[in-house]
């Protein structure tokens, strides 16, 4: 009987800590497929502009001569995702970037990660 209570305990505890993960909402994925041309530009606009919101790349692309993140004067304080691929590089790319929409004071309230992949052409 006490080996029964024990194994009842502990699945409820299991369970317990199952069941309070995080919000849904929370932690989404937006995947973009894109094609480009070695010689092209891709920039992609995150339309993130408030003070408490950003983004940071957490998986950096491989194959590339720009690819970072820019919010300046340029872009209207967006934060929009520049790259071009290696010169003569042709096959696949990808860059992962965590986006922190919705803050209130100063924290976000929405983490997205977005992922673009590329396929690079001549």
């Amino acid at each position: 009987m006490n080996t029964i209570m024990k194994t009842i305990l502990l699945l409820s505890i299991a369970l317990l800590f199952l069941t309070c993960d995080k919000d849904d909402s929370t932690y989404l994925v937006n995947k973009i497929d894109v094609i480009i041309k070695n010689s092209e530009d891709y920039n992609y606009d995150l339309n993130i502009s408030g003070d408490e919101e950003g983004a940071v790349i957490k998986v950096q692309a491989k194959h590339f001569q720009i690819s970072e993140l820019i919010r300046n004067s340029s872009t209207n304080w967006n934060v929009v995702y520049q790259y071009q691929p290696e010169a003569n590089y042709v096959g696949a790319d990808y860059i992962e970037i965590e986006a922190c929409t919705g803050g209130q004071g100063v924290n976000c309230t929405n983490t997205e990660i977005v992922r673009i992949n590329f396929t690079i052409t001549d």
